[in-house]
């Protein structure tokens, strides 16, 4: 259902203040929130990490700060339908937390964590990014506006939408639900079904959504014969035929990874296949939490077909020969603990195989903020015995000494691009870039984006983390970075990974005086340059 763009609540829409306007002119300190920070501490120094220790309110993003080379091109707060402008100021906020983004074509698909009143109802935002997409050079590049065209309706209060992914043509979204919102305090889970707030199946679902008008999204399909739901999902075409790999992470006996045939002509989901360690590979698996969390999948042209990186948490990363989606065999497998997301390189690099997989953790004894890892998977052409045969090429972390709880510092979810560079989303530590180098095979962080709009505190997420940054996910798409912030909202960033990543300095923090997140908007047109490169980066 598309929400109007008129309020219907009673609340003022502010007047739309033109916020290039207010770019020319340099005055970004009177649209914008003031905050009361300080200059951020987030130095980064030639040993690719922030000097920051953590001691500081995480709630307040104004105290933070990005590099020399990474631009913001815009922000929504996702508040209402409309252009950044007008309605996605950090006053008018999106009451809840996103999650998800993708982004195909013109358009960027942001799943709805959760939301409250007065923004109530939301399951998916869908917002236009066309003139990022036109832009021929730095002057319209820095002209673009994100725009919300619709939003898609939570069918149930109770339910999470955790992720969503699109159709190779961009006509479709998958969507995935759990009732999670219900584990967080924000609905409760023994109310009667007709209030709308228990959580019955439809809060457990993967749904297809016919997005071809953005402007009115129609779920078309549901599957919901959970009770807990899937957590993440992946949509591939394989042979002719639609694919959507649904992952059911908790383990309450149904964890799996779930494959469905995807029929158009009638939206149906069709279970064809579970697949899981405890029924396929009694004997394998390295012990520990076995929680099945994530896949991607890539076809692979070594191996002529499709295979699946999946997260097993302390089960390791599995790769998986999905060329036939009813009789999955194991290809390979490392060893790791709390894999969380794994994605390939989007083409051998230099003949390699190369394969990123992260972790999600909270605190831990040794201090560390969690591992991104960078693997060697050529060991896939050789066939698989049941030992390890994707091996460590080098491992990255944001922090190694410090303390904390509800994954605040943890990475999360992340895009690598046919350039080597990692969009690594970090909760807290906000937007990374990271550099594959062929030469000696190492990751090392090129640049960041640790900032967030000041949005009013009550309208962030319940229960899980009220840090900004709180950042989910990052993707690019030529040469433009789009970022979900569960608390915050939708980012554009401009990374510029020509610039030497060696020694660069953070920008001021983003609470100078009225400035706020402005200070970053403020910037010299020379800053994109004066051609864009048109190609993802």
């Amino acid at each position: 259902m598309r929400e109007p763009a008129a309020r219907g609540d009673g609340r003022p829409t502010e007047p739309g203040i033109a916020r290039r306007d207010l770019l020319r002119a340099g005055t970004v300190g009177v649209a914008l929130a003031a905050t009361t920070g300080t200059a951020s501490a987030h130095e980064y120094g030639s040993s690719g990490e922030s000097t920051d220790d953590g001691d500081h309110g995480h709630a307040d993003g104004g105290i933070h700060g990005a590099t020399n080379n990474v631009d913001l091109l815009d922000y929504h707060s996702v508040g209402d339908v409309g252009p950044s402008s007008e309605s996605g100021r950090a006053t008018s906020p999106h009451y809840g937390a996103l999650s998800e983004i993708r982004v195909e074509g013109d358009h960027a698909y942001v799943s709805v964590f959760s939301s409250k009143d007065p923004t109530n109802n939301r399951g998916l935002a869908i917002l236009d990014v066309s003139a990022f997409e036109d832009a021929e050079n730095a002057s319209e590049l820095r002209e673009a506006e994100l725009e919300v065209v619709s939003f898609l309706r939570n069918d149930n209060d109770a339910s999470a939408v955790m992720d969503v992914k699109v159709s190779d043509d961009g006509d479709y979204v998958f969507i995935s639900k759990q009732p999670y919102t219900a584990l967080f305090g924000e609905t409760d889970p023994t109310a009667d079904a007709d209030d709308g707030d228990a959580t019955t199946v439809s809060a457990a679902a993967l749904q297809a959504v016919d997005v071809s008008d953005p402007e009115n999204p129609l779920v078309v399909g549901t599957y919901d014969g959970w009770d807990t739901g899937p957590h993440n999902s992946w949509y591939h075409r394989i042979g002719g035929a639609e694919y959507v790999f649904g992952v059911k992470d908790l383990n309450d006996g149904s964890a799996a990874l779930y494959v469905f045939r995807f029929d158009r002509t009638t939206g149906a989901l069709v279970l064809v296949n579970e697949w899981n360690v405890d029924g396929n590979l009694p004997d394998l698996g390295t012990g520990g939490t076995n929680y099945i969390h994530d896949i991607t999948v890539q076809d692979d042209e070594r191996l002529d077909g499709p295979v699946g990186y999946l997260s097993y948490w302390d089960q390791g990363l599995w790769a998986l020969d999905l060329s036939d989606p009813t009789d999955i065999q194991p290809l390979g497998h490392f060893s790791m603990g709390a894999a969380h997301y794994a994605e390939p390189t989007p083409t051998y690099v230099d003949g390699k195989r190369v394969v990123v997989a992260g972790q999600e953790i909270s605190g831990q004894e040794d201090g560390s903020s969690g591992k991104v890892y960078l693997l060697d998977a050529d060991g896939l052409d050789d066939g698989f015995d049941g030992s390890d045969n994707v091996e460590k090429l080098d491992e990255w972390e944001w922090k190694s000494n410090v303390t904390f709880e509800n994954f605040t510092l943890s990475p999360h979810n992340f895009n690598v691009t046919e350039r080597g560079y990692v969009h690594l989303g970090h909760y807290h530590g906000g937007t990374r870039f990271l550099r594959i180098d062929e030469g000696d095979w190492t990751l090392a962080e090129k640049g960041y984006f640790q900032a967030a709009e000041a949005v009013p505190e009550e309208s962030k997420m319940e229960g899980l983390n009220h840090a900004a940054p709180f950042t989910w996910a990052a993707v690019a798409q030529n040469g433009v970075t789009y970022v979900s912030d569960a608390n915050t909202g939708v980012y554009a960033l401009r990374f510029k990974p020509d610039s030497s990543g060696d020694d660069l300095k953070s920008r001021l923090g983003l609470a100078a005086g009225a400035a706020g997140l402005g200070g970053l908007l403020t910037r010299d047109s020379d800053r994109v340059g004066d051609v864009l490169e048109r190609v993802d980066e």
